[in-house]
Formats: structure tokens, sequence, C-alpha cells
């Protein structure tokens, strides 16, 4: 790999974003604001689309692939018109890579998904959907608000009577919490592979005994989303940092803690902020002097086996990974769609902006080769990565932090441990 850290001849994994659309209306996802009531006045929605696709990755490209995963940041692989075609293509330039797509499956038809298992049924090479369903026929809707567990469950089926290789992702709620272990011998009965919980740490207020709530506009009235009661389904993000900056004891050596040690003077842009639910109060720590772990260049990390990935989102830009794809449409600091768009201040804003803009990693405009050979990624980025370096963006830190970082600590659960296999 040269100094620069990406190259266009190493790319071997692709996260795409095929579209920012999606079917459903989960409360917490960044797509939605004021408690998921409306529309993220920052989107523009859109799909990229099959001609635009082969156009900017050729049969050459495709074929040094290991991996295409779709997810993103703010729609459903399902939403788009073009996702079924340009799998088909993948598929038919490289019969060794890995196709995997997460989705809701509350849209299509059992006939689309079968024609997706058939697409994606080799465990060995890595395939596999991921089906985000949090609950049962009872449950499920109250977070995937505007989806149906019935339709859900027959495109599942389909998918797996096609052969499909298929995982369940579980976010844990109070109201789903006793229904896991019944989800789980579904999954199981289905031929599913893994059934993964996952923690989430979206909560907007804490109440008096530390646990998460958050408050869903509803037609009729408002409803909670409210955190488990059992430890063992709640994230411990604010245990693990307490650890990892001495705040209790963990035996690490001063040189260590010092290169740690929190501001104490109050607010701070160089302090990453994590709420503590146990105390009510906030732990600190300067966010420029956590070690990065990239997933994007090195995926050996989380267990995929794969280097080198770069995220495309729906409108065709070219970003490291979906944490920085994330926010130029991010909203932030206030609720209602009526206030003017309130955009990103995180340090890879002030790097894009430095480089061009958005346009200037834009495949509509320019050539993959061409913008991973630029100095935002040969240049600006890998010294981003660097200990006390005023370019560090705080998403870098939260999500890839070597000594901590908000994802593995129940985010994205634990798809690899022994408890959530299946087979």
């Amino acid at each position: 790999m040269n100094n620069g850290l990406w190259s266009y001849k190493e790319i071997n994994g692709i996260h795409l974003e095929i579209t920012n659309r999606c079917n459903a209306g989960c409360p917490m996802c960044p797509r939605y604001i004021n408690s998921g009531a409306d529309l993220n006045p920052n989107l523009v929605e859109t799909d990229i689309k099959y001609n635009d696709f082969i156009k900017w990755f050729d049969p050459a490209f495709v074929s040094q692939l290991k991996k295409l995963y779709a997810c993103g940041n703010y729609g459903d692989p399902i939403a788009a018109k073009d996702t079924l075609p340009i799998y088909k293509y993948l598929r038919e330039n490289n019969s060794n890579m890995a196709l995997v797509m997460h989705t809701n499956a509350s849209a299509r038809s059992p006939e689309w998904f079968y024609e997706l298992g058939l697409l994606m049924n080799g465990q060995r090479r890595g395939d596999y959907c991921v089906f985000s369903v949090d609950g049962l026929e009872d449950t499920n809707h109250l977070y995937r608000r505007n989806t149906n567990f019935n339709k859900i469950l027959a495109n599942m089926k389909a998918f797996r009577e096609a052969g499909g290789v298929a995982h369940w992702d579980y976010l844990a709620f109070r109201h789903n919490a006793h229904q896991i272990d019944t989800a789980r011998q579904m999954a199981k009965e289905m031929g599913f592979t893994t059934f993964n919980v996952k923690k989430t740490t979206r909560w907007s207020n804490y109440d008096s005994a530390g646990l998460g709530y958050y408050v869903v506009p509803d037609k009729n009235s408002n409803y909670l989303l409210q955190q488990p009661t059992d430890e063992s389904l709640r994230n411990n993000n604010a245990d693990t940092l307490k650890k990892i900056i001495g705040i209790v004891p963990n035996y690490i050596s001063n040189e260590e803690f010092d290169a740690m040690y929190p501001s104490v003077n109050g607010e701070n842009s160089d302090m990453y902020r994590e709420f503590d639910p146990k105390t009510g109060n906030s732990i600190e720590i300067n966010f420029k002097k956590i070690e990065i772990a990239c997933r994007a260049i090195d995926f050996k990390k989380g267990g995929y086996g794969y280097n080198d990935e770069i995220f495309v989102s729906a409108e065709g830009e070219v970003y490291p990974c979906c944490f920085l794809g994330g926010e130029p449409n991010r909203f932030i600091g206030g609720n209602s769609p009526t206030l003017p768009s309130i955009k990103s201040d995180d340090s890879f804003m002030k790097m894009l902006e430095l480089y061009g803009g958005r346009k200037s990693i834009d495949l509509h405009n320019h050539s993959l080769s061409s913008i991973i050979e630029s100095d935002l990624y040969q240049r600006l980025l890998p010294r981003s990565f660097e200990l006390d370096h005023n370019m560090r963006s705080k998403q870098c830190t939260s999500c890839c932090g070597k000594e901590w970082n908000k994802l593995d600590n129940g985010e994205l659960g634990n798809p690899n441990a022994e408890d959530a296999k299946l087979i």
C-alpha cells in the first residue's frame, strides 16, 4: 500500500448506498428529524442508476473486488429501482466476490427476494443479506415504522428458498426484549446463519434510573422507545470509556493515561463527550489523542478479511467510509423542519471544502482513480489520522478509535460471536 494509505489498484471493497430513499420511518435514523416526524431537510432523495454504475465501475475494476456491501446512511437498497440489475452485473463480472445487503425487507415481493437469493447463495465466498427485524408481528413496527411483519416474513422465506445466506439483526428495546428467544428460534428454523442482538446508543434522554428513552410522535399520542431493563441488552460505551481514561482502575501506564487525560475546562471543541447514565454526567476525552484503526483501510479489524474499502453515496460521491459519507447531509443542532438546514461542522467537512467541495469527489464529474489519487485521499485524510492533528475528525475517533470507539461496545452487536451463530 502506498504512503497515502489508499490505492486504486488495491481497492477490493465497496460500501454502496444505492439509494437514500426508504420505505420505513425509523425514528432514530438520521434520515429523519423531529424524533422521526419529518424528513431530514438536508437530504435530496436520489438513486444510483444502472447505467451510471456500469460506467463508474467497469468489469476490470469489478473483477478486483472481494466484496460489495449495500447498506448506507439514509436509505434501504430495496427502495432503489436498479438494485437487482446492479447485483446481477456484479455477479456476472465476478463470480467470487461476496455480495452483501442490509434491508428491512418490507418492500418488494417474494419473487424479487427469490431472485436476490439466487445471487447471494455462496456462504464460502461471503455472501449474506442482513434482515433488520426488531421484534415479531406485534412489535417490529413500533420502531421499524411503516413496515409489515408478514410481508417481511414472506420475503425472508423466499430469499432462503433460493439458497440465499441470511443473517438477522435484532435491535433490542424494552418492548421487544421478551421476544428475542422466539425470534432467534424462527431464524434457526428458516435456516439463517446468525442472529445478532444490537444495542443502540441513540437515546434522546435518560430517566432517574439511568435508562434511555426516546419520545416518538404518533398520530394520536406520543409513545416511548425505552432501553431494556436487562443490563446485558444495553450498550456499555460509558463503562468502557471510563476504564480507558482511568476513571475506574484499569492498570494502564502513566504515559498511556497522560496521553488521554480529559480537559477540565468545560466546553472545548477538542473534547468528545459520552453520556454516562449511571452518574448522569458526561465523560469527556480529547478525541485527537486516541489512535485510529481505520476500518476502511483494514477491515480485518471487523473480521471481514479484506482491506481498502470505499463508500459511494446515493449521490455518486466517493468517501472513505459511511461514517464520513454521512456528514454532508447530517442535520444537527435542531429538530424543526422549518428551521434553516444546519450542516455538520466536522473537520472532514473542512478538508472537503479545501479540496473543492462535494463536486470534487463526484463520480458524475471525475473517475474513481482520479478521486482516489487526489490530495484529499493521499495527503489530507492520512495526515488527519495522526495524534493531536487539528484535522482529526470526531467521526474517525468515535467510530474507529483504537483504544475506544462507540461501535465495538454494542452498537454493531457481535455477529461473529459464538452465541450469534445458528448453524
